[in-house]
């Protein structure tokens, strides 16, 4: 009998993600208010997107559907919720607003 390898290697396939462009404005104006806020924190906010983008890419169906179809990711380390509906194996990603704005502008952009 065959000896069985200690780890088992998981290939994870990932969906690509559109940001549409209202979330690209959202993301342009929480860079430019972090980049106002101290050392570093621009950059911070954009290393956590990006592993946000990144999760949504190999997992996007981990987040529940919150209204309609579409689903609210919210960030670790600052308040913002990033809003997006997965449709035919693509995550389009509708938005990226602060928690404290309520849930109106995502339910408009859908």
């Amino acid at each position: 009998m065959g000896r069985r390898a200690r780890g088992t290697l998981w290939t994870v396939n990932r969906v690509p993600i559109v940001i549409e462009q209202a979330a690209k404005s959202d993301i342009r104006s929480a860079r430019d208010y972090y980049s106002d806020r101290g050392e570093n924190t621009s950059e911070r906010f954009r290393d956590e997107l990006a592993q946000v983008f990144d999760l949504l890419s190999r997992h996007p169906e981990a987040v529940a559907v919150a209204f309609s179809r579409t689903r609210l990711k919210p960030m670790r380390n600052f308040p913002y919720i990033i809003g997006y509906i997965y449709f035919e194996g693509v995550v389009h990603v509708t938005g990226v607003q602060y928690g404290g704005l309520g849930w109106d502008e995502f339910e408009r952009r859908r």
